[in-house]
């Protein structure tokens, strides 16, 4: 038999889905190919051997997608084949990555790659939440230590106050300016009880309804879960023993007792805010060092240097969880659910067209807005065709912001990327739609300090810009991360921590970020160290989240409460014009010839859109307002009836010839100039008269008869062409 394939079918809301091993991939240390209607990807795990230099688990997620699942061929002239990851596929490498990751034992230190590669795309199934559960199968029946199923599902809610399933590839969310259909959109994954994944972008929603998508969600999860299960019954892997690398109960229980009170000592210090101090401390205090020389002394020879540098973070570790739960205090002071001292600054760079510096604590973040033309919107091509983007958000850290002297990376790393997607879409809800604000807005968040959950501080950061930019905002957004301190023996007994520092992070369990407005919730992430939360510990942590959002908020509209009234001098000027879709083709010209040269003569750039709205950007208003001129002409369309003030052109014998709107005459023939006998029509009206007419027709070649006599008796239908 050639191959010997295992394979579960099962259904998910109606939808068939499968799983199967065996026959695609053999020589990987297990793959699972899955299904999900018309989508299918293939879920590969490789394992290396135990890195025993290494002080973390190895383990890599890669998600791959390639066109031709779509059926589809690059638009690029030049590259054909697929290179780097997309962001997006960075963003799911990520979320596959958090779900599964604290289900490995602690002390398993073999390299790990998982593989995800879509083979097969139909937007009405989401490749996504299918490789959460293949991923968690491959591993299942692979000879990892990995035992426990995982599931993630995608959940909405929207119109009828009802959580839904959602099986369908969500595509980004835009400034469309249209009401959504779906307000919240969660992927949240866990093993049926509690969570180690949530990733959601939401219009402004309640916290009570997020937490009720959580529990919907969790509920949801059964099909695939006792599919998995399934599979690894008919499987029945082999998971043998693997090299352990915890650490001797010998070595930490005298580490603690022989170093704890000056590792404590050491922690205090470090909970200091003072920039003078961060800086040595990121390349490990004198008193740190001192405390590391020591134990290496201590245990000369028993122990590697890896295993001494653990202990001394398990330690640390200890000493302040211990802190927290027992004398109910954190590191620096604060009360749990304090925030460190906060502002907020705009308009802190002269020539960019908005700024915001946004400080909390040692956190720091200072943003810029760029406003550019339509035409430089991005063009995101992946396997759903093409996306244009008017609004980007860019998040970039630099080895100062941690006081380090490495060398700076140019292209962005994934923590860049992920952190950046997270700001951008806590913001695009209270955007403006690309009608109302007809400009490409690129926000740049530079961090100048990092000292926790800058991710959050660039909210803050990005609507202050925007606001001192001018854009019309409709609120300010802003984001708080919480963590949690607990002991994984003792579940029920933990302490839920606002404004996370990064030893609150690094020590802790959780970080919970939660950005939103005064009225509701934009954006949610959250992982975690341990193996999963209960929902008991997200309904608290999201009401604590709430109290602090508001302060922040209350600091930021403290700097600029509303949009100021108009862009940048420095900015390009942006108006907009209507003409008749049948008047585009002259508006543009043959090969462009008239709307380049339109452009040129008026120092503007011109964006005709297909519904004949012409998009007008130039660098000064009086270039603009030229150009608007010149195009408004072709947006007037006569109406028989109506009477116009014009400008006499011509003067001929049989009649005048006047211009109602640009590039628009009629014919007054001499019968229409006056009620009695007209000999020369000079005695009447003269080249550039203004005079008022009335149209009276207008024949199938487009020809226009006025009369001026009949305009006389209809001056309360008198209109002027520029006021349509």
């Amino acid at each position: 038999m050639l191959y010997n394939e295992k394979r579960v079918d099962f259904e998910v809301n109606g939808v068939k889905g499968f799983f199967s091993t065996g026959k695609i991939a053999r020589k990987a240390h297990s793959a699972v190919m899955a299904g999900l209607g018309d989508t299918v990807i293939l879920a590969t795990v490789s394992i290396g051997e135990a890195m025993p230099e290494s002080d973390f688990f190895p383990l890599s997620v890669e998600y791959v997608e390639k066109m031709a699942a779509a059926g589809m061929v690059s638009s690029s002239r030049f590259v054909k084949r697929e290179r780097f990851p997309s962001d997006e596929a960075i963003l799911r490498a990520r979320m596959i990555d958090r779900s599964v990751r604290t289900f490995f034992p602690s002390d398993y230190r073999n390299e790990v790659l998982v593989l995800v590669e879509v083979l097969s795309f139909n937007p009405a199934y989401d490749p996504t939440i299918l490789a959460i559960n293949a991923v968690s199968a491959a591993l299942l029946i692979s000879k990892a230590p990995f035992t426990t199923p995982v599931s993630g599902v995608r959940v909405g809610f929207g119109e009828g106050d009802n959580f839904a399933l959602m099986l369908n590839h969500v595509p980004r969310v835009d400034r469309d300016g249209e009401e959504p259909s779906v307000k919240l959109n969660l992927v949240i994954a866990g093993d049926g009880t509690n969570v180690t994944n949530l990733d959601a972008d939401a219009f402004e929603v309640d916290e009570t309804k997020v937490i009720g998508a959580m529990k919907y969600g969790l509920e949801q999860m059964d099909p695939w879960l006792k599919a998995q299960k399934q599979l690894v019954d008919e499987c029945k892997p082999e998971k043998g023993e693997y090299v352990s690398f915890a650490l001797p109960e010998e070595l930490i229980r005298t580490a603690k007792a022989e170093f704890g009170d000056r590792i404590m000592q050491v922690l205090d210090i470090s909970a200091s805010e003072d920039p003078q101090f961060q800086k040595t401390l990121v390349n490990s205090s004198k008193e740190a060092k001192a405390i590391q020389e020591d134990m290496a002394k201590r245990f000369e020879g028993k122990y590697s240097k890896i295993q001494l540098k653990e202990a001394y973070e398990k330690v640390a570790k200890y000493v302040m969880r211990k802190l927290i739960k027992e004398e109910q205090r954190r590191l620096d002071g604060r009360k749990f659910d304090e925030i460190r001292e906060m502002g907020s600054e705009v308009s802190v760079l002269p020539r960019v067209h908005g700024s915001g510096l946004f400080t909390r604590g040692l956190t720091q973040v200072l943003a810029t807005v760029t406003l550019a033309t339509i035409q430089k919107q991005q063009i995101v091509e992946n396997m759903t065709g093409e996306d244009f983007r008017t609004y980007m958000h860019f998040y970039s850290q630099y080895p100062f912001t941690m006081g380090q002297a490495e060398r700076y990376k140019y292209m962005p790393g994934r923590r860049e990327i992920g952190h950046g997607a997270l700001g951008e879409k806590a913001v695009i809800p209270v955007l403006p739609s690309v009608e109302e604000f007809p400009y490409t807005i690129i926000v740049s968040s530079d961090i100048m300090s990092e000292n926790g959950s800058s991710s959050q501080a660039t909210t803050s950061a990005s609507t202050l810009a925007l606001m001192d930019a001018g854009v019309p905002v409709k609120k300010h957004v802003a984001g708080i991360a919480c963590g949690i301190v607990y002991d994984e023996d003792e579940p029920d007994d933990y302490a839920i921590l606002t404004d996370i520092r990064d030893l609150e992070d690094f020590y802790g369990f959780m970080d919970f970020k939660v950005a939103g407005t005064r009225d509701g919730v934009t954006a949610v992430q959250f992982d975690t160290k341990a193996k999963g939360l209960p929902i008991e510990i997200f309904e608290k942590a999201i009401v604590q989240s709430k109290e602090a959002r508001m302060k922040i908020l209350d600091v930021m509209y403290d700097a600029i409460d509303k949009p100021r009234e108009g862009v940048s001098e420095l900015a390009p000027k942006v108006d907009k014009v209507k003409i008749p879709v049948s008047k585009i083709g002259e508006l543009i010209g043959p090969g462009g010839k008239h709307i380049r040269e339109l452009s040129e003569t008026t120092n503007t750039e011109i964006n005709v859109e297909e519904d004949g709205t012409v998009y007008i950007f130039a660098a000064s208003k009086a270039d603009m307002e030229k150009a608007k001129m010149q195009i408004s002409g072709m947006a007037f369309v006569p109406e028989i009836g109506k009477v116009y003030t014009g400008t006499v052109e011509a003067i001929m014998p049989y009649g005048a010839f006047v211009e109602i709107a640009r590039d628009v005459s009629g014919l007054v023939h001499v019968s229409e100039i006056s009620d009695g006998f007209v000999k020369d029509v000079h005695e009447f009206i003269n080249e550039g008269d203004q005079v008022e007419v009335k149209v009276v027709d207008i024949d199938d070649q487009g020809k226009i008869r006025l009369s001026m006599k009949a305009a006389k008796g209809n001056q309360d239908q008198k209109e002027k062409p520029e006021e349509k």
